[in-house]
């Protein structure tokens, strides 16, 4: 996690156990006004990995008298390649080379945020607002309900998405996340009881984004278990590092693109698929080029692939394959990342066993 300002002092004295710092999810405003969501817990010391997600334009998400549009429609790595070419041209401080992913990314500098918006103090900033609209006393019920279900408390949970930012509408979904990997599980497990599945449209997504079969795209759908729907309003729930659960700094692994391939893997630890990335400890082996390499992760930026997998699942996979230079560790690995510009519209996970 990374501070920019602390404006939480009151929040610090009631509760040490959280750092309310720019963290996964966290949305950040630019100078022209764009809001760019924060991607994962391991960023530059200038800036932060993000992807833009509103932008002003005509569109249903308003604030005060200025409308918003969707930079992102479908979430595909395709359309956010188009999106990295024209921000190349048109702001091209907002896309960086990075040395350590060996990737081009969305990158905004510290110099150019204007805002940060936390999810866990707007959460928080809902939770005691005297009048709310609609959609926020939902958001309200809603996370009293999980919360009572599985035992987590509501200082856990915090708001993602347009009603963080202010500018939801009446049919605007939710976006919930929920802080600490135990915690995270919880509640996943308690959905069931209350919540029903949105399969169609999670089947639509695997069988549009990716080159499968309409049956393996079915055997996805049923697993989805973080997009759900509630009353007749749809939700999702992602899960953030708690600090403490991540030591990873900036630098201490680097990356290195080894080319595309196909691999057989067996999940052998899905605990940390509930964060940005979603990664799986597998074992098998890819592929590529007429040489084979022993993989030991599944790292999946599309978060469809959230908590989507199980410890003994066989899957086959055909996405970028890297090799992973853990400087901290001294030690060398293979990892098949879902969710590359390099594999756009070639990517994909199948679900064998």
């Amino acid at each position: 996690m990374f501070k920019i300002i602390d404006i939480y002092p009151e929040m610090r004295k009631k509760d040490r156990l959280m750092n309310y710092s720019v963290s996964d999810h966290d949305f950040l405003e630019d100078l022209d006004n764009w809001m760019f969501c924060v991607v994962g817990d391991v960023h530059p010391p200038d800036g932060f990995f993000v992807y833009p997600k509103y932008a002003p334009g005509n569109g249903p998400w308003r604030r005060g008298n200025l409308s918003f549009r969707r930079v992102i429609e479908k979430y595909s790595m395709t359309e956010l390649k188009k999106i990295l070419d024209y921000l190349q041209e048109a702001k091209p401080d907002l896309v960086r080379f990075d040395d350590t992913l060996n990737v081009e990314m969305f990158f905004l500098p510290l110099t150019r945020i204007v805002k940060h918006y936390s999810c866990l103090q707007g959460l928080k900033n809902i939770l005691e607002k005297d009048v709310k609209d609609n959609l926020e006393q939902f958001l309200v019920d809603l996370v009293y309900e999980l919360s009572d279900r599985s035992n987590v408390d509501l200082e856990y949970f915090g708001v993602t998405g347009s009603i963080l930012l202010g500018i939801h509408h009446e049919k605007s979904d939710i976006d919930l996340v929920v802080y600490g990997r135990e915690n995270y599980w919880k509640v996943i497990n308690i959905l069931g009881e209350f919540t029903s599945p949105r399969y169609d449209r999670s089947l639509q997504r695997f069988t549009t984004i990716y080159p499968i079969s309409k049956s393996d795209a079915e055997k996805l759908a049923l697993r989805v278990k973080h997009k759900r729907r509630y009353r007749e309003v749809d939700f999702s729930i992602y899960g953030v590092r708690r600090p403490g659960e991540s030591k990873e700094k900036y630098g201490d692994k680097v990356y290195r693109m080894i080319g595309l391939a196909k691999a057989r893997l067996k999940v052998i630890d899905s605990t940390d698929s509930c964060f940005t990335p979603s990664i799986y400890s597998v074992e098998g082996i890819a592929e590529t080029s007429s040489k084979k390499y022993i993989v030991e992760k599944l790292t999946c930026y599309d978060l469809t692939y959230t908590a989507l997998f199980h410890e003994g699942d066989i899957l086959e996979v055909y996405g970028k394959l890297e090799e992973v230079l853990d400087m901290k560790n001294n030690r060398r690995f293979y990892s098949i990342l879902i969710g590359s510009f390099e594999a756009a519209g070639r990517e994909y996970v199948k679900l064998l066993v």
